[in-house]
């Protein structure tokens, strides 16, 4: 059984994923033949594997769907904690296999909390056009709100 918990760090722009699990690193393309591939490649490691990652202008949300679909254990870290502890550990440069690696580093150290199915779930509702209409509360009716229509 999986006992011993290994990090992931996945740097993530709009074409491709860096991903670095201790020495080992891949680049591939972020898209769903790339998060397919990537998500085979973790199940084949032995140890559980947690995935570290950081808000990247929405280009980590079908990642991190696909993840949480697999039973992947994910978290959505903040970028600014990641360069501080980047900068504390004397590593100035940046690229994505860099920031992969400390990404690594990162979960291995603080070991963040995962993002659950039901953050995702929120998440999802917070995207625009996917959202509920926004409903005027001064009203009283339930009826939408002009700004909801706009």
């Amino acid at each position: 059984m999986k006992e011993q918990l290994v990090y992931c760090g996945v740097d993530i722009a709009k074409s491709h994923l860096d991903a670095a699990i201790g020495k080992e690193k891949r680049r591939l393309p972020n898209d769903a033949t790339g998060h397919r591939q990537f998500i085979k490649w973790i199940k084949q490691i032995e140890a559980q594997v947690q995935v570290i990652c950081e808000p990247s202008g929405g280009y980590e949300r079908r990642l991190i769907q696909a993840l949480v679909g697999a039973q992947i254990k994910v978290s959505l870290v903040q970028a600014n904690r990641v360069r501080q502890f980047a900068r504390a550990a004397g590593i100035l440069a940046k690229t994505d296999t860099i920031d992969a690696r400390v990404l690594c580093a990162f979960g291995e150290a603080m070991r963040p909390q995962t993002f659950s199915a039901s953050a995702l779930e929120q998440e999802r509702l917070r995207e625009p056009g996917e959202s509920a209409p926004a409903f005027n509360p001064l009203a009283g009716d339930g009826t939408e709100s002009s700004c909801a229509r706009q």
